[in-house]
């Protein structure tokens, strides 16, 4: 039984450490920005390891987090990176993700998808740069 269910888990992508987390991926582009990680620079700095010279492009995974009890949105989806959070899907996109999870019988599932940190140089005292993160979602 367990052989079995290990086989559906990787047939519908989900992970084996957390069966609750799903896995989906857009079409390679990163095309989604996220929002917040101003607030969230420190978290940022810890996972890339801080600001360098030549700053940032590293990929990584996150987790779409369904955050219900947000004080600003009740329908906020939080992103994590390495168990950090790092900011929040849009507004917009926190409802069109909502609602393809609900379209697809997923409603509060975590799910995983491809991520990009970017930014994060520092050349000197007024040449820094911020962090950002983009994520590679199929939602349009």
């Amino acid at each position: 039984m367990r052989r079995a269910m290990s086989f559906l888990n990787k047939l519908f992508g989900f992970d084996r450490k957390d069966r609750y987390t799903g896995i989906i991926s857009g079409d390679g582009s990163y095309s989604f920005d996220i929002v917040g990680e101003s607030h969230y620079q420190d978290s940022i700095s810890i996972i890339c390891g801080g600001k360098t010279r030549q700053g940032h492009r590293i990929e990584v995974d996150a987790t779409l987090v369904y955050d219900d009890n947000n004080p600003n949105d009740d329908n906020a989806i939080r992103v994590d990176i390495n168990g950090y959070t790092v900011g929040y899907l849009s507004r917009n996109l926190a409802r069109d993700y909502r609602k393809a999870m609900r379209e697809a019988r997923q409603v509060g599932m975590r799910m995983r998808c491809p991520a990009i940190i970017v930014g994060g140089w520092k050349r000197g005292e007024t040449d820094e740069g911020h962090f950002g993160v983009k994520l590679d979602l199929p939602i349009q």
